[in-house]
């Protein structure tokens, strides 16, 4: 193939020449043969032969290399360019002075590196010469000590296989003392080991190492054997031997510090450079410390694997800070909270390899790139795991090959870039690598800091993100309490929802929790299924009951519509599905920068079948054709601040998730959640700072760069990054200098505000399930006031939550806690909104008191409850502008900016600001929109924007359907298609063809 493939490429490369007359031969030098037509034969014989002499000068010139290389005791010393009479003596050397010994050892020795680590395998081939050789020899070495430790058949077998391995190292030692010293060590290695590790060991370059480190790796090993040892096991208080982190620490320098202690030495021996002996220590220690975050690495890696074989490596002292023991680890090892340390392993892995991977660039420049590779690489396999992109082989996690290839790609052109610079400017070479030595300090060991403007669920689920993948979090706060709208309102054994009672797209808040190592039930979050969905409620008197029980929803559709009603729900449900699932898909996990972001073909492909160009109720008319029904499944709208006249018919998308997934509602409220994500962050590192209003945002002199914050106080504070959670456009006119863009967003559509009321009950409302919902009978009047006149309509639509029927633990016994939401339109300008100025078109206490009045008789007279005003202990109010007031949402407007087709994708404002850099933002007004679940699903789109302008590796998976994408199927589990046509089909065809066959042949004899 070597000589084949490149002939061949001539051969036709020279053919279009000798065609297309780019050179001639003339007639007198060829004897006219052809290898095909416009080939002359003496061509094809000149570049087979050209081609046979090159690949062989390359054979004999490889071969010539390899001799010299693998017989130190023939060739001594090789310079840097051997000069060619050394290599015509390497090459014509007899084979039979060749020693079989060393080939066999050399052989084994590749055998096992690339059997045993595809890192190092990969690595190695960056090193070059005998260097390369004998770190084969030395991985071999210590690859065969620790089989002979881990794979022994018994604890008494591997304990005389460690002394074993000692008495051979002290053999050695005393090597010069003894005389045929060599003889008696081949003896006893012949005598005491298998034959497939015996050269592995004889081989070992044990002249150019200190025996300490290779001694400490043999009682690393012991270790080892302590997790099996028979005063162990079994007993009822059974002591491990990882117990504290120190424990953790001794264990890696002695297996792994060991290691590269002894890579270095052989680097050092190997390479002509001088060092002191000071400097000479400093490079080792910071090899040790390498070699204790690769294995801290590898231990991450293994959790499992060693589960398997009764070890545990996580230091006792860290799993009892989760409740955990190492027995649990051996009975779970898939635990979350496991994970959680292993998150930890991880970070102090990355911690240590920061602090050394400076030393690199005081090894010797030709080792300097080839290093990077080695650590690189295995450092690689930490990252995939705190990402979760690996592959599984053999039961371990491994790097995919090709980034793999890209990160030793990436190590080597930083070598030949530094190299390449050193040799053109010797005078900066110097200067250079000290800086290098800083940036990556810098880079490697100072956190990056991020400030973060609010404590809304976009910006406490941002703030644990980013402190997972190592940033310094600050999280600001104006109020006392965290979760924003998403907070708690209490009164005397009376507990109230302040803003979202019920919880969509549960597998978003799944997925929030999985990414930052834990779980919704490992941070004791609950969560109850609210069922049935809702009760609707009419003012004919008639109800409607949702749920994701089909065969209920089949009757309540059946009453209105008959059974060709349900035929058409089931194809709304099939049009809503594709709706969320496409939006999920190509939206929710999708940053929409500028316009081009809407022609990826990804997503251009799916535009129609979202139907944004058609109002939800339109759709919805489509396949219901009672105005009951349209009603029913379009007033999930209102959860956007829209009308469902105007809303994208994409928005049915909100129907689907409830009655597809069903609603649920976090026992104990649903601050839970925030509150688990503040209990996560907090594990990682963030900081809350609460009632510490923000005044301003700091930038650079030229304005182009967010620097930090002035608190209201007056105190300043610096960062890297500053992420926005607060009111996007209060945050535009407020916080930052006044720009056009400030103005241009104040002038954009806004979602509608509320009166809502809080009610403490004397008594259970029974009439009420957990979640009501009460339609105007003049439907889209209701709307047309809310949205075009931002007023309250004369008979409102308003939804009814009663968190005492789902959690008990929301009121007293035998009382109940009622949350009534009333839309109404947002404040129109500064000096509305208190219904006090006679000039104010909105007059707030009027409404207030016109909505409390409405509500208790519209649920009076359709529910039958009776007595509701008297039953009323408790009223809390808030009203359009006490949500400004205390959350800074301009015009009051509960869900941010409107969510028509221009308020979303590229046309929402963007996840970061255009003109400053270092300045992001998080929550309902920018992409991907309003909503807990959409503002987590944003928190992740943010978070890897600023991950990714810093080039750092997002700590957890790309969001994949893991159950479909990444499962083998087999057996019954196969995905299949049925064929075309059955085998009734093919036997009617059959028939169908005979009977043809007949007729014709009937009409060829004329009949």
């Amino acid at each position: 193939m070597p000589i084949a493939i490149p002939t061949i490429y001539l051969w036709v490369v020279d053919t279009l020449a000798l065609r297309r007359g780019t050179w001639v031969i003339e007639s007198r030098t060829k004897l006219g043969w052809h290898l095909w037509k416009g080939l002359d034969i003496e061509e094809a014989v000149f570049f087979l032969i050209s081609n046979t002499l090159v690949v062989l000068g390359l054979v004999a010139f490889d071969n010539a290399l390899a001799v010299l290389y693998t017989f130190p005791y023939r060739f001594p010393r090789i310079p840097t360019w051997p000069s060619p009479i050394l290599l015509v003596r390497a090459l014509i050397l007899d084979p039979a002075f060749y020693d079989s010994c060393r080939i066999r050892g050399s052989a084994q020795a590749l055998d096992r590196l690339r059997a045993k680590s595809r890192s190092f395998y990969l690595a190695s081939g960056a090193f070059q010469g005998r260097l390369r050789m004998d770190l084969m020899l030395l991985y071999a070495f210590c690859r065969i000590a620790d089989d002979l430790i881990d794979e022994a058949p018994s604890l008494e077998v591997a304990e005389s296989n460690l002394a074993k391995l000692r008495r051979f190292l002290d053999m050695n030692m005393a090597a010069t003392l003894l005389p045929d010293s060599d003889v008696k060590i081949r003896d006893y290695v012949c005598a005491n080991f298998a034959t497939d590790v015996r050269e592995g060991l004889l081989q070992l370059p044990i002249t150019q190492l200190s025996y300490g480190p290779l001694f400490d790796m043999l009682r690393g090993f012991q270790t080892d054997l302590r997790f099996h040892d028979q005063d162990y096991t079994g007993a009822k208080s059974r002591s491990w031997p990882i117990a504290t982190s120190a424990d953790l620490e001794k264990y890696a320098l002695r297996v792994a510090g060991t290691v590269a202690e002894s890579c270095i030495e052989l680097i050092l021996f190997h390479t002509p450079a001088q060092y002191t002996d000071f400097q000479r220590q400093q490079i080792l220690a910071a090899g040790r410390q390498m070699g204790v975050a690769l294995q801290y690495v590898n231990i991450a890696r293994d959790i499992t694997t060693d589960a398997r074989i009764g070890r545990v490596y996580l230091p006792s002292e860290w799993l009892k800070e989760h409740g955990l023991t190492s027995d649990d680890v051996l009975a779970v090892p898939s635990n979350p909270e496991i994970d959680i340390l292993k998150g930890r392993l991880l970070r102090e892995a990355n911690i240590i390899y920061a602090k050394a991977r400076p030393a690199i660039e005081d090894l010797p420049v030709e080792a300097r790139a080839p290093m990077r590779v080695a650590v690189e690489s295995y450092m690689e396999i930490g990252r995939v795991l705190s990402d979760k992109t690996y592959h599984l082989k053999a039961g371990r996690a491994t790097v995919p090959k090709l980034r793999r290839l890209r990160v030793a790609w990436q190590a080597l052109a930083l070598g030949q870039m530094v190299n390449s610079y050193i040799v053109s400017h010797p005078e900066h070479g110097v200067a250079l690598l000290s800086h290098l030595h800083y940036l990556l300090v810098d880079m490697t060991q100072k956190k990056r800091t991020a400030l973060v403007i609010g404590a809304g669920v976009g910006g406490v689920a941002t703030a644990a993100r980013l402190a997972k993948a190592g940033f310094d979090v600050t999280v600001l706060e104006k109020n006392g309490f965290t979760g924003g709208r998403c907070s708690l309102i209490h009164h005397v054994g009376y507990r109230f929802d302040q803003g979202p009672s019920l919880l969509l797209l549960p597998h978003l808040f799944e997925e929030a929790f999985k990414d930052l190592d834990t779980s919704l039930e490992a941070e004791g979050v609950h969560l109850m299924k609210c069922e049935p969905n809702y009760n609707m409620w009419f003012g004919d008197g008639a109800s409607f009951e949702l749920s994701t029980d089909i065969s209920r929803m089949k009757t309540e559709i059946e009453k209105w519509e008959g059974k060709d009603g349900f035929e058409r729900y089931l194809g709304f449900l099939q049009e809503a599905h594709r709706h969320y699932e496409l939006s999920v898909t190509h939206v929710l996990r999708k940053n929409f920068t500028s316009l081009l972001s809407m022609t990826r073909p990804s997503f251009l492909r799916h535009l129609l079948e979202l139907h944004p160009f058609e109002s939800i109720y339109s759709r919805a008319s489509k396949y219901f054709y009672t105005e009951r029904l349209r009603r029913v499944f379009t007033f999930g709208s209102m959860y956007m601040g829209m009308s469902p006249f105007d809303a994208p018919g994409t928005y049915s998308l909100l129907q689907y998730t409830e009655l597809a997934e069903g609603i649920w509602y976090p026992k104990g409220g649903f601050h839970k959640v925030i509150e688990a994500l503040v209990k996560v962050g907090e594990r990682f590192g963030v900081k809350y700072r609460l009632s510490t209003p923000v005044s301003s945002i700091t930038l650079s002199p030229d304005g182009r760069q967010a620097t930090g914050v002035v608190l209201a106080s007056g105190e300043t504070l610096h960062a890297d990054v500053v992420i926005v959670n607060a009111d996007l456009v209060y945050a535009y006119n407020n916080l930052l200098p006044h720009s056009p863009r400030a103005t241009s967003l104040s002038k954009r559509p806004a979602s509608c505000s509320s009166i809502s009321f809080y009610w403490a009950m004397d008594r259970i409302v029974s009439e009420l399930s957990t979640h009501n919902i009460f339609l105007a009978d003049e439907y889209r009047e209701s709307f047309d006031n809310i949205f075009d006149r931002q007023l309250m309509p004369e008979q409102p639509s308003f939804y009814v939550n009663v968190p005492s029927r789902v959690d008990p633990t929301a009121a007293p016994a035998g009382k109940d806690s009622i949350v009534v939401l009333v839309p109404v339109g947002h404040l129109l300008d500064k000096r509305e909104g208190r219904g006090i100025e006679a000039q104010s078109q909105q007059d707030w206490e009027h409404m207030i008191g016109k909505a409390r009045d409405t509500v208790f008789d519209t649920i009076e007279a359709r529910t039958g409850a009776r007595g509701l005003r008297q039953s009323t202990v408790k009223e809390i109010v808030n009203t359009p502008q006490s949500w400004k007031d205390t959350f800074n949402l301009d015009k009051g407007a509960i869900l941010g900016l409107s969510h028509s087709f221009f308020n979303v994708l590229c046309f929402r404002p963007s996840t970061k600001h255009p003109t400053i850099d270092q300045c992001y933002f998080v929550g309902a007004s920018t992409h991907p929109g309003t909503g807990v679940p959409i503002c987590l699903a944003g928190s992740k789109i943010t978070a890897e924007q600023v991950l990714g302008d810093y080039r750092i590796n997002r700590p957890w998976t790309a969001a994949v359907d893991v159950a479909v994408k990444g499962k083998r199927r087999t057996g019954i589990d196969r995905f299949e298609t049925l064929p075309l046509l059955s085998r009734i089909h093919l036997a009617g065809l059959l028939v169908f063809l005979i009977l043809l066959g007949g007729v014709y042949r009937l009409r060829g004899y004329g009949y």
